[in-house]
């Protein structure tokens, strides 16, 4: 399985500058890489425990950079939910 759906992988290769708000899936707690992504200009939004992972923005070029890591399980578009 991919981390990232093909269409938002080409979305933030044509516009890697645009910021984007996505939701990260994480193995295991989150906490440990706050200074990683910090430190690639990514803005934690909120992180949770349940599902580990975060919700996060920042621009594509630096949000494909998550591919890399080990630590990420999969990277999605942060949606509005709707309750049925």
């Amino acid at each position: 399985m991919a981390k990232i759906e093909p269409t938002l992988d080409r979305q933030l290769r044509a516009e890697p500058e645009v910021v984007v708000d996505l939701i990260v899936r994480t193995e295991g707690d989150p906490k440990p890489h706050l200074p990683w992504l910090q430190a690639h200009g990514l803005i934690v939004r909120q992180t949770f425990r349940l599902m580990p992972g975060l919700a996060l923005a920042g621009p594509g070029a630096e949000a494909l950079k998550l591919l890399d890591q080990d630590w990420v399980i999969s990277i999605e578009l942060d949606r509005p939910v709707q309750a049925l």
